[in-house]
């Protein structure tokens, strides 16, 4: 149920090459209400920016629908959308993304990509609490307790949606020459997306960016991404310490997921990680902070303000786990000078 041609044909597409099946709704939720028939239906995706769906309304008919249907909500405003991303959350939407604006489907592919994939891993009339979607509206830091701290030996990032562009503005603001430990990166996105990512990196900032590769070791002061699909994590400590690529199952709904990342961060490097969670919607690396946490690590995490959608950082807030929040422009700043062992805050 969406307005957009363009992303009805990319999801179609998406949605064949992922061999599931797709009914596309018509543009009245009247039918959706319960008692209705739904044969064969998985999910809905419901366009914010059709006429008649004002906030109200639109959280009052997901609230009808979304015990028995999946529903995914869109939208190309992105200010509405920052309005709209807790309500529909809590209403029962199982996702909720911001459409660029475009008539071209291949421009929507990546989004389309990912609700296909959001489809395989979930079980349709699932209906998850806010706590696994988004942060409170309100969230704020919790006290982190006070620790000596070390020079970081690791940066680890976790990103999703709005991340490649975050990415692109964190590596520009600062150089490769400020530091010499490795760069790990999990951006949620499909596999034929993330060697782009790496190139886009490499061509628009002064940093090395590759995919990662399993068995290889550490590389200071260069980017590996996690290849899409699969969970990057790390073997073995210090000198021998080599990347790991696995298929084992999504967590949170993730593969690659940020947790994987950081919970094996944290076991190799204690407290000599940095780690970073960028815009993106969902939960994924909370638990993964709370672990480099505990260990005397160091966790920063995208503001609100700036973020596309404050879904894994505002998770990461809200658990506690984060010593400093930074608005995305003020980020690379902040890790350079975290990573040179100053205390930037």
């Amino acid at each position: 149920m969406t307005q957009s041609p363009a992303l009805r044909i990319a999801l179609r597409r998406a949605l064949q090459s992922a061999d599931a099946n797709m009914v596309l709704a018509s543009n009245d939720l009247v039918p959706l209400r319960p008692g209705a028939p739904r044969a064969g239906r998985t999910a809905l995706v419901i366009d914010a920016d059709m006429p008649g769906l004002g906030g109200e309304a639109l959280t009052e008919r997901i609230s009808d629908v979304a015990s028995t249907s999946q529903i995914i909500v869109v939208t190309s405003d992105a200010a509405r959308g920052k309005t709209l991303r807790v309500p529909v959350t809590r209403a029962g939407a199982a996702a909720f993304f911001i459409l660029p604006v475009t008539d071209h489907p291949s421009e929507l592919k990546p989004i389309a990509t990912q609700i296909a994939a959001l489809l395989r891993s979930s079980k349709p009339a699932a209906r998850r609490s806010v706590s696994q979607l988004a942060a409170p509206e309100a969230a704020a830091p919790r006290p982190v307790r006070a620790r000596r701290r070390i020079k970081p030996e690791i940066l680890v990032i976790g990103s999703s949606t709005g991340g490649p562009q975050a990415l692109i503005t964190l590596f520009s603001d600062f150089s490769p020459a400020t530091t010499n430990v490795p760069v790990l990166i999990v951006q949620h996105m499909p596999a034929a997306f993330t060697p782009v990512l790496a190139e886009h990196i490499s061509r628009s900032t002064a940093w090395r960016a590759r995919e990662a590769q399993h068995g290889e070791g550490l590389a200071p002061g260069e980017v590996r991404i996690a290849p899409g699909g699969v969970h990057l994590s790390i073997k073995g400590r210090g000198a021998n310490a080599k990347l790991a690529l696995t298929d084992d199952p999504p967590v949170n709904f993730c593969r690659p997921s940020a947790d994987v990342l950081f919970f094996a961060a944290a076991e190799q490097f204690g407290a000599g990680v940095l780690a970073v969670i960028l815009t993106g919607m969902g939960h994924d690396g909370a638990a993964g902070g709370r672990a480099i946490n505990a260990a005397g690590g160091t966790v920063l995490a995208q503001d609100e303000e700036t973020s596309v959608v404050w879904g894994m950082p505002g998770a990461a807030v809200a658990a506690g786990v984060v010593e400093r929040v930074v608005a995305l422009p003020a980020m690379g700043t902040t890790v350079a000078r975290a990573l040179s062992g100053e205390t930037p805050w």
